[in-house]
């Protein structure tokens, strides 16, 4: 979808929106994005369909593979979540908690979701490998749910959905800032990726929603990503193999590579590589060999 056409339908909404020539030309990769229901409280249907398109465009690049299918959005108190079934029309579902006009929290709750769909969530999700090593993507889509806050600071300083909201960049950026810093996000002192993960491995394959050990992954993986914006159409590619493939951590992450073009290998082997998971010889975190052979 091209930015262009989505703020013209903002405007026939009857909203003031001043964004300059090269912002209102950005194409985004074809994603359609729906606001519905109710209890959003004081933001408008339109000002949260323009933030969500904001997050989709800092996690989307023009070379990503498309999503194949619109996304709903509803509100539902509880915690976010992005829901296996689909709607009437097979549309993804997305509940978020966030209301009225906190944007930062909107910001952080659908990039982690938005991840999700990048993801192929839905692709494998009765599959023995993909449950094993869900903690995995949930800490993938808490760094880029981090990444959204952090890059949508720097772009609203100059363009913001709305010029009114430019102010609020400090805001976005303090959000992830206070996110990154949380103590239970940092390594212990003195001991390594590899060294730590080595540890909470098997309590974190058995229970995949351990917020607290997942956001030290998050913390980890967020700088590899930010290193280049394709980086994140790597995520395009995850959860493609087959079902029954190897559950290991370690076959895991080859699948992935596996089923990506060639430009983004370079990138899935450095984070192969700061898992603990060689690229040449497939030697696990757990201490033994998972697989002798090469990605």
């Amino acid at each position: 979808m091209r930015r262009g056409f989505h703020i013209a339908l903002l405007l026939a909404a009857g909203l003031q929106t001043a964004l300059s020539p090269a912002t209102a030309a950005a194409e985004v990769p074809a994603v359609n994005i729906r606001v519905e229901g109710e209890g959003w409280g004081t933001a408008t249907h339109e000002e949260i369909e323009g933030l969500l398109y904001s997050v989709a465009e800092q996690l989307l690049s023009s070379s990503a593979a498309s999503l194949n299918r619109p996304i709903v959005v509803t509100h539902e108190s509880g915690s976010p979540v992005t829901l296996f079934k689909k709607g009437g029309s097979g549309e993804y579902r997305v509940q978020l908690s966030a209301t009225n006009r906190g944007w930062a929290q909107y910001a952080y709750q659908f990039g982690h979701e938005f991840c999700h769909i990048m993801s192929n969530y839905d692709v494998r999700g009765d599959d023995p490998a993909r449950r094993e090593n869900q903690w995995f993507e949930e800490a993938l889509c808490e760094a880029a749910g981090v990444h959204a806050l952090r890059s949508m600071a720097e772009r609203w300083e100059t363009e913001a959905p709305f010029p009114s909201w430019e102010s609020y960049a400090p805001r976005l950026r303090s959000y992830a800032d206070r996110l990154l810093s949380e103590p239970h996000r940092q390594l212990p002192p003195g001991v390594s990726p590899q060294g730590w993960l080595q540890t909470q491995l098997p309590t974190m394959s058995h229970n995949p929603y351990l917020r607290d050990d997942n956001e030290v992954v998050a913390n980890l993986l967020l700088p590899l990503f930010e290193q280049s914006r394709e980086n994140w159409s790597a995520l395009r590619y995850l959860n493609l193999a087959p079902a029954g493939a190897g559950t290991d951590l370690a076959e895991y992450v080859r699948q992935w590579r596996r089923s990506a073009p060639t430009e983004h290998r370079a990138f899935i082997d450095s984070v192969a590589q700061m898992l603990g998971v060689p690229a040449e010889t497939g030697v696990g975190v757990a201490g033994g060999v998972a697989s002798t052979a090469a990605y």
